[in-house]
């Protein structure tokens, strides 16, 4: 049984969490996805693997906690705050996010991050 737009989303969460799985999120996007952030965009094949080198130099570890999930056909929305320590070893809490992800067959299509790190100071815009 496929999974819904959702547990895809879910399975993405799951493997960012986890340090040895964080590089197989690749498997979870289309060939032809697109990848936005505060300040790139990523496309192709690669996709994936160019976010996931964008944000390693930004971050030692960053985790979500989870405010609203939203769900209308194929959009994901995840809604709530980012929390870790950036890349100058200071800690952050309490940023707002949200992700907006576009899911079909089992793979993510498209995936747009917006978030208020820049705002927080805790990056660069």
């Amino acid at each position: 049984m496929a999974r819904t737009p959702r547990e895809t989303v879910e399975e993405f969460f799951e493997r960012m969490g986890d340090p040895d799985e964080r590089e197989s999120v690749g498997e979870l996007f289309a060939d032809d996805a697109v990848i936005t952030v505060p300040g790139a965009r990523f496309s192709g094949p690669e996709a994936a693997a160019s976010f996931l080198a964008f944000l390693e130099p930004r971050y030692e570890r960053a985790g979500k906690a989870f405010g609203r999930w939203t769900v209308a056909g194929d959009r994901v929305v995840s809604q709530g705050t980012l929390h870790g320590v950036d890349n100058d070893g200071e800690p952050f809490e309490d940023v707002r996010y949200v992700d907006v992800y576009e899911v079909s067959e089992g793979t993510i299509d498209r995936l747009d991050v917006y978030n208020d790190l820049a705002v927080e100071g805790v990056v660069e815009s």
